[in-house]
């Protein structure tokens, strides 16, 4: 089991950390934001590689102000996020078929349409002039005509006049606000509601027929919206360094606009900041974490002095939580398969002044899961992300049913270990951060099965948007 849980995480989380192909050179330094959102993209596309490994592997070629770094981010990550709407209005344009068209070129253009149609507060002759000058720096001279004309010809299918309603020739770009074209590229969602919502939203038509098996129109527009909008953040308040009032006026008095969230630790941020603009997070005062993420240790309320298991624990967010609950004393340990990943686990611990956390890896040949019995275990699996394709855009191409079928094989696995090692009297909860049920409750029904002493006496399902990601917890007892 364990074994595939390695497996799993490195072909969803960890990918290829190579170059990214042979394609293209990779400049020794990045010095414009849209020259580094290219080869991120590039990274996608040929390695597979998420956005934030290709970040972390090129960090010292990476010479560019905060601003830059948040617009190669922006243009990155948005264009992962809406690929199939971006391809759509480049395929309307084209005089030839997609491919004949260069796969590199394809994500030049990606990058440009991106500006054009999603970004308000670029000029469409900068996204224009911009994305042509980047086919020269790449050394594509030859792209450079193609460029020019595909984006000019997509700049011109925008009109002025924006609609709240979705419509067939409606791009949206937030929740009641759509960019009207010119002409009708997507299929008219009174009659094709899966296709619309596959093009105009970017999803998979798979998943979006999933959805409308289980949710009404109103309930899934407002879902597919919210993975493509910027969403409040929400920050866990360290209560051992300060109360959650405490920390909102300490906020409040930098200048910060925030308010208090649903559960007891959280605040949320009205608008966006840097991080390095919150005060505080040094010193670790707070955590950034989604209500639905705080939900789940709040679920198993783990008490002082008692043992407690976090499974699947890097890179620590709830497992600093669990600590912070326990008032710092008494024992978790923390296990998972990543070394580099529990690295993290120790830092956050380190930072938030947290000293009851054990680290221990289980992946290394001969390494063993914990032998003793647990008060309050907390199994995180590893799950489709569902609930969270806005902060992971990758995943939503990633949605499928052999894939979902390998994570019910580890989820089951699991929950089978942990009901082995809990006291009597313990109690554990089962959480991902998916809202399909067929990896949630029916997965843990099944499971439950084989232990009939085990019940579930508690569930929270939290649906994209209300108030913030989706996700699963179950307490059982």
């Amino acid at each position: 089991m364990w074994s595939d849980v390695v497996k799993k995480k490195n072909v969803w989380e960890n990918r290829s950390q190579s170059s990214p192909g042979d394609e293209l050179e990779l400049p020794k330094y990045f010095r414009t934001a849209r020259q580094l959102a290219f080869f991120l993209l590039e990274a996608y596309r040929t390695q597979d590689q998420f956005v934030a490994d290709s970040l972390q592997q090129w960090s010292r070629r990476i010479e560019l102000s905060s601003q830059d770094r948040r617009l190669a981010m922006e243009i990155s990550i948005g264009v992962i996020r809406r690929q199939l709407t971006l391809d759509t209005l480049i395929a309307s344009q084209l005089t030839r078929p997609r491919e004949k068209v260069e796969p590199a070129l394809w994500t030049l253009l990606q990058t440009g349409v991106y500006q054009l149609v999603m970004l308000d507060q670029i000029p469409d002759h900068a996204a224009v002039s911009e994305t042509v000058e980047l086919a020269g720096k790449v050394g594509r001279e030859r792209w450079k005509k193609l460029v020019n004309a595909i984006l000019r010809a997509v700049s011109r299918l925008q009109t002025t006049d924006e609609a709240s309603v979705p419509q067939a020739n409606a791009v949206p770009l937030s929740e009641q606000r759509f960019r009207c074209l010119t002409t009708d590229l997507f299929p008219d969602p009174t009659v094709d509601q899966a296709g619309y919502l596959s093009r105009a939203y970017s999803y998979p038509r798979s998943v979006i027929e999933d959805w409308l098996s289980r949710y009404e129109w109103e309930r899934l527009l407002s879902i597919a919206q919210w993975f493509n909008q910027r969403n409040p953040l929400y920050l866990r308040a360290n209560l051992l360094q300060n109360s959650r009032d405490e920390l909102l006026q300490e906020l409040q008095s930098a200048g910060i606009a925030v308010g208090p969230g649903a559960e007891p630790q959280s605040i949320r941020l009205e608008t966006a900041v840097p991080l390095d603009a919150l005060v505080g997070f040094d010193a670790g005062k707070f955590t950034i974490q989604d209500e639905s993420a705080m939900a789940a240790g709040n679920l198993l309320s783990p008490q002082p002095e008692e043992m407690v298991w976090d499974l699947c624990a890097a890179p620590g967010t709830k497992t600093t939580h669990l600590a912070e609950l326990m008032f710092n004393r008494g024992t978790i340990i923390a296990t998972d398969v990543s070394a580099d990943r529990l690295d993290k686990i120790e830092q956050n611990a380190s930072r938030l002044g947290l000293t009851c956390i054990q680290t221990q890896l289980i992946n290394t040949p001969g390494a063993t899961l914990p032998e003793q019995q647990f008060d309050a275990i907390l199994v995180d699996a590893p799950c489709s992300n569902s609930g969270v394709l806005g902060k992971r855009p990758e995943a939503r191409w990633r949605l499928d049913n052999t894939s979902l079928a390998e994570l019910q094989k580890i989820q089951r696995g699991l929950l089978e270990t942990a009901f082995q090692r809990l006291k009597p009297e313990g109690r554990l909860v089962y959480s991902t951060c998916s809202f399909d049920p067929r990896e949630n409750g029916e997965l843990l029904q099944s499971v439950l099965t084989q232990f009939p002493e085990r019940k579930i006496v508690q569930e929270n399902h939290h649906l994209p948007g209300e108030p913030s990601d989706g996700g699963y917890q179950a307490l059982v007892r």
